[in-house]
């Protein structure tokens, strides 16, 4: 593959799936802006945008059967740019909102189509290390423009939101350097017709996904509350730990295959207990030196699931498929998204519990159930292998 069309997918990453975080430095200071307002709407601000995705793969689906993948990803980044700036000029929770939406059928525009490019161009090990390369780029790019806008929130809110006017400058690399390919319809009448159906891996990868985004997401959309209630700082310093985060995604993403080729069939295990870790530190933390490490292994423990979570969706998914089946991936990670803070609030009323402290400390149980689960699967089939190769 060409130098330029790997240096812009790689830029497109940026776009990908840690896009609608930018906006976590501003939640506290909209707050403050907006104290008749229900905190869970603002906190929406950060994942809104994850659930106008999923209309959007519908159409991206519809229209990636009539037109070329660049055209579509060209639409998406002008939607990004007006959605992600948008903000910026609004003066109500309800517009803000709206232009959120507007981001977000940009992004399903953009991702699905980045991640099915790099599916299809790239095979074996050089696939494995541009899926990490991308979820690594991502979050050293959502480091930088998170370090920007947490820098910004100085001058207030309206700030963060033009961090994602640096989606000018990836149209200009699309508009370059992305080939124009023939559009789906037009390929299959190239090829012989298959009758496979959609594994049902595809759909527990998917489900997988969400509990991951679920997950992932609990940190942003509370940092910022969870900072400035405990005297750890202020809203920008909640975006510098964001920022961190993002930097540990990017370590992962570039180690991500080495520590695959490490752990083998024990990298879930190990992810696993990366997780329950920094949840452990999060419920604990009385510096701020626990929260930035913990922070920093939650970062890491995304950065090695979401790149092995695409690889496993590659592996399964027939090739004549390939294109709706990382279109329905992004599905569920953006609707793990858009639900992580409606569960987190679901269950803190449920259980009545006082502090995001305590629902920290329950995703820990229930990622530690997870991993008693994925240590007995994981012995379970090291065992059935052994025995193979004694027979």
């Amino acid at each position: 593959m060409r130098a330029s069309f790997k240096m812009t997918l790689l830029a497109l990453a940026i776009t990908s799936t840690l896009a609608p975080m930018l906006a976590a430095p501003a939640v506290k200071l909209l707050m403050l802006d907006f104290k008749d307002t229900n905190p869970v709407l603002i906190q929406l601000v950060v994942t809104f945008s994850s659930f106008f995705i999923l209309p959007s793969l519908l159409i991206g689906s519809f229209l990636s059967k009539r037109v070329s993948k660049k055209s579509i990803i060209t639409l998406g980044l002008i939607l990004y740019v007006i959605g992600g700036v948008g903000p910026a000029f609004m003066n109500s929770i309800a517009g803000i909102l709206v232009m959120r939406a507007i981001l977000g059928i940009g992004i399903g525009f953009i991702t699905p189509l980045m991640n099915a490019l790099v599916a299809e161009n790239y095979k074996g090990d050089e696939r494995s290390k541009m899926n990490g390369l991308t979820v690594g780029v991502n979050g050293l790019g959502g480091a930088f423009f998170l370090f920007i806008g947490g820098a910004i929130t100085v001058l207030g809110w309206r700030g963060v939101f033009w961090t994602y006017s640096f989606g000018i400058v990836l149209l200009i690399l699309v508009l370059l350097f992305v080939p124009r390919d023939k559009p789906i319809s037009v390929v299959k009448n190239d090829m012989p017709i298959s009758n496979k159906k959609i594994p049902f891996r595809v759909y527990w990868i998917g489900l997988m996904t969400t509990g991951l985004m679920v997950l992932y997401y609990l940190i942003p959309t509370n940092l910022a509350s969870f900072v400035v209630d405990n005297g750890f700082g202020n809203s920008a310093m909640a975006g510098y730990l964001t920022s961190l985060s993002f930097i540990f995604v990017f370590v992962a993403g570039i180690t991500g295959t080495k520590m695959r080729h490490v752990f083998k069939k024990s990298i879930v295990s190990f992810i696993l207990l990366l997780l329950g870790m920094a949840l452990l530190l999060m419920s604990q933390a009385n510096g701020l030196w626990m929260i930035a490490l913990g922070v920093g292994l939650v970062g890491y423990g995304f950065g090695l699931a979401y790149p092995f979570l695409l690889n496993k969706m590659a592996e399964v998914a027939p090739m004549e498929h390939m294109t709706l089946a990382i279109m329905l991936m992004t599905a569920f990670a953006n609707m793990g998204q858009f639900i992580s803070p409606l569960i987190t609030n679901g269950i803190q009323s449920l259980l009545h519990l006082e502090s995001i402290r305590s629902v920290f400390i329950v995703f820990m149980i229930l990622i530690g159930i997870c991993l008693l689960i994925s240590i007995v699967h994981t012995s379970r089939v090291k065992r059935l292998e052994l025995l193979k190769t004694i027979q």
